[in-house]
């Protein structure tokens, strides 16, 4: 071990300051680290700005695009990505309705179907693309009955019965309810464009081990028991047989 080392462990004052100086900066550090981000996200967020107003609408769409690729954890700053990158998009078509700028709010909305643009900073007319486009991307899915369920929406769980999911991507979607007790029930569904689908299923019950003796057993029981009976007691209804009559007897021998 290092001598210098070696007679710094020896005085506890220093040992104390050393790991005070430890605990400090691990209290600081994460801050600092989270501030550093978020400074160099709002300097990304100017840049951006500063390509629209000179009308370098490729540079600022490749600056976008950076983001949405290193902040995936991050659903704030991914949605006012997609924001800006519809914005931008935009204004370098110049129309609302140009097809790029459709798809490129499609995909936004694939991502994030309840996105909005604060209309603050962007056009209103952003919104309004916004929503003709769901209209045309998701329906409404409302299951009322039976309560209490559980709901897979493509193997995802999406919520306990009763219950509505507002923005139902348009297409084919596998669809399980389960409940303790009950047998699982799957189906099929298709959703439409702007589709308000409403539902009523119902679930079979579970039957254990035990069932039979509660459901089946007391008529079996009462059979066999009905059975035995008639066979001791006798069938008082049915006809009784006349025995056949003995042969006559040989006749005597001749003398």
């Amino acid at each position: 071990m290092n001598s210098e080392f070696s007679r710094f462990l020896r005085f506890p004052g220093s040992l104390i300051r050393f790991v005070t100086v430890l605990i400090v900066a691990g209290m600081v550090l994460p801050p600092v680290a989270l501030a550093n981000q978020e400074e160099s996200i709002g300097v990304l967020w100017d840049r951006i700005g500063k390509h629209r107003t000179d009308a370098e609408y490729d540079r600022a769409i490749e600056l976008i695009n950076q983001i949405i690729q290193r902040y995936t954890n991050s659903d704030e700053i991914l949605r006012r990505a997609h924001n800006e990158l519809v914005n931008t998009i935009q204004q370098k078509e110049g129309d609302w309705d140009a097809p790029e700028v459709k798809q490129t709010a499609r995909e936004s909305l694939a991502r994030f179907p309840d996105l909005d643009a604060d209309e603050t900073f962007f056009h209103p007319d952003q919104n309004r693309l916004y929503d003709g486009l769901r209209r045309q991307m998701f329906g409404l899915l409302k299951i009322d009955k039976p309560a209490d369920c559980r709901v897979f929406l493509n193997d995802e769980l999406v919520g306990t019965t009763p219950l509505q999911i507002d923005l139902v991507e348009v297409g084919t979607h596998n669809l399980t309810l389960t409940k303790s007790g009950y047998h699982d029930k799957s189906e099929t569904i298709q959703i439409g464009p702007d589709e308000q689908k409403i539902l009523q299923m119902s679930l079979d019950r579970q039957r254990n081990k035990r069932w039979w003796l509660y459901r089946v057993g007391p008529a079996v029981l009462a059979g066999a028991a009905l059975a035995v009976g008639l066979s001791l007691s006798g069938d008082e209804t049915a006809p009784v047989e006349e025995p056949e009559p003995l042969p006559e007897p040989p006749p005597p021998p001749a003398r």
